[in-house]
């Protein structure tokens, strides 16, 4: 019986947004500006971590954004 690996893939894109008063907005702005990014085909500065999913109750939250 083959195994199969459960990867946890995280990406963390780095945009800067200006004029924004709360958190909340600036996130909001942020998406906005990644997606127009991406749409227009620009780069986007990245990090990527890859890490194995051992035993997914651990961990856990895996989705959500992390502030």
């Amino acid at each position: 019986m083959k195994t199969t690996n459960r990867w946890l893939v995280s990406l963390t894109f780095r945009v800067t947004v200006s004029g924004i008063q709360s958190k909340d907005d600036s996130v909001t702005a942020g998406l906005e500006q990644l997606r127009q990014n991406l749409n227009r085909g620009e780069d986007i500065p990245m990090e990527a971590s890859v890490r194995r999913i051992t035993n997914p109750v651990e961990n856990e939250p895996i989705f959500g954004i992390k502030w």
